[in-house]
């Protein structure tokens, strides 16, 4: 078996921006090494590496397109997988490169990262921006127990139906909801929102994240009913979720048990002041 793997290349959510601003210098110079790569749009690609300052003339960049109508279509997608895996046979390296954010991750390639694993092959990720963490973790929301739903429905009847279904698992166990919706339908969602959730459920709307317009709100749905804000046709990431302090006691038991009972750190200042900073280390390395 060759030492050629399959690399997992992520973008910056904006694509106009300065690449390191949201990749590190190590990304960026496995990046420059590579000559073969998949992706869901040649010309964006062509012009993300352009910013990347990628060190060969553009036309020597080898490109195979996997999208959506790729994953559907069985034939084109097993021709794109035959040619990636005789790259790797040959000893070539292939970056799977996102339009914006982590591939694979609500994005096309998931496919093409299993056929890989399947013949042998090392699948090495590189690290860069989600806009679905970069929104959880600014949430304040439920970042122990969540879930991804992708694209809602974009009936009317059929998305209120989703959105009460997600209600009802928060409030069984506390977990946020995370989803994403196509910009021109922004103003179609919150509509559904504020009409059909209850007034004390939370919503965090985080809209063009890792741009210079980048917002995050999260209010009640009660509150957002009296709001003048609208996130507009920008790209947003929507969270449903509920106040830590009013989870249900089985999110609290996920994540460690009733957080009512834990000692606070001056309660463990007082009774282990010799090994706090050890153990403040330890803690680190495993939660990090």
């Amino acid at each position: 078996m060759s030492s050629s793997a399959l690399i997992l290349l992520p973008t910056a959510l904006d694509p106009d921006s300065d690449p390191a601003r949201s990749l590190p210098g190590p990304v960026l110079s496995k990046l420059h090494t590579l000559s073969h790569f998949v992706v869901e749009d040649a010309k964006s690609a062509r012009a993300w590496l352009k910013r990347c300052a990628w060190p060969k003339p553009l036309p020597e960049a080898l490109m195979l397109v996997w999208d959506e109508h790729t994953a559907q279509s069985e034939p084109q997608s097993k021709a794109v997988i035959r040619q990636v895996l005789a790259w790797l046979e040959a000893g070539v390296s292939v970056g799977l490169l996102s339009e914006a954010g982590l591939p694979a991750i609500a994005d096309p390639g998931q496919a093409l990262i299993a056929a890989v694993h399947a013949a042998g092959y090392p699948v090495r990720p590189q690290v860069g921006p989600s806009s679905l963490m970069l929104a959880l973790m600014a949430s304040g929301l439920n970042g122990q127990h969540f879930e991804f739903k992708g694209y809602l429905a974009a009936a009317g009847d059929a998305r209120d139906a989703a959105l009460i279904a997600m209600e009802r698992l928060n409030a069984q166990d506390g977990r946020s909801l995370l989803w994403i919706e196509t910009p021109y339908r922004n103003e179609a969602m919150m509509t559904s929102v504020t009409r059909v959730l209850k007034p004390e459920t939370l919503l965090c709307v985080a809209c063009a994240l890792g741009t210079e317009k980048e917002t995050i709100h999260v209010k009640t749905v009660a509150q957002w009913r009296q709001s003048a804000w609208t996130p507009g046709r920008e790209p947003c990431v929507f969270i449903l979720g509920s106040a830590m302090q009013s989870m249900h006691p089985r999110a609290t038991a996920r994540s460690g048990g009733d957080l009512s009972r834990h000692p606070t750190l001056k309660e463990t200042r007082l009774a282990k002041p010799a090994g706090r900073r050890q153990g403040l280390k330890t803690h680190r390395r495993n939660h990090t």
